[in-house]
């Protein structure tokens, strides 16, 4: 009995140690970008933002994922963030996988407060407008947008580092 155990354990452990290198070969080439990103509805509670994601795996393994959740940051302080659904997407080897829309909504006191932090920087945004310097309009914005997004991957929780937006 005890060698059958043995054996078990050995299986299981060589399986697991395989399915994990998968999971890292797939981390490692996996990419994200959002698609059509756009304002859906303004109304009295604020203004809701919709865009698709699309996942690039040009690894051959496959995984079964999630629908994420998405959070926009700025300065690492939580602006708005999806909501959860416990929906399974099974992203194909070798493909694009494209996951439906996802909702963001930014509520009107946190819109007041990014645009009272703007509000000082208008005269240097004017004058970079002026000059043609877009480089310039976006460094005088200095409201760093950063998004992250958590999912389960295979059974796996995971939650990526903030990509810079702006």
């Amino acid at each position: 009995m005890n060698r059958w155990l043995g054996i078990g354990i050995l299986v299981t452990g060589a399986y697991g140690a395989y399915r994990l290198l998968n999971l890292k070969s797939i981390s490692e080439n996996i990419s994200t970008r959002l698609i059509n990103p756009r304002i859906h509805k303004i109304n009295l509670s604020g203004v809701y933002l919709h865009t698709e994601v699309a996942i690039n795996n040009p690894s051959r393994n496959s995984v079964t994922i999630t629908k994420p959740v998405v959070s926009l940051l700025s300065e690492n302080k939580l602006l708005s963030q999806s909501n959860a659904e416990n929906k399974s997407i099974s992203i194909r080897p070798l493909g694009v996988t494209q996951i439906d829309t996802i909702e963001l909504h930014l509520s009107w006191t946190m819109i007041a407060s990014m645009v009272a932090n703007i509000l000082p920087k208008i005269p240097a945004i004017i004058s970079a407008y002026k000059s043609g310097n877009k480089s310039g309009i976006l460094s005088q914005l200095n409201m760093p947008l950063s998004m992250s997004f958590s999912t389960y991957v295979d059974g796996l929780f995971f939650q990526s580092y903030p990509t810079k937006l702006i």
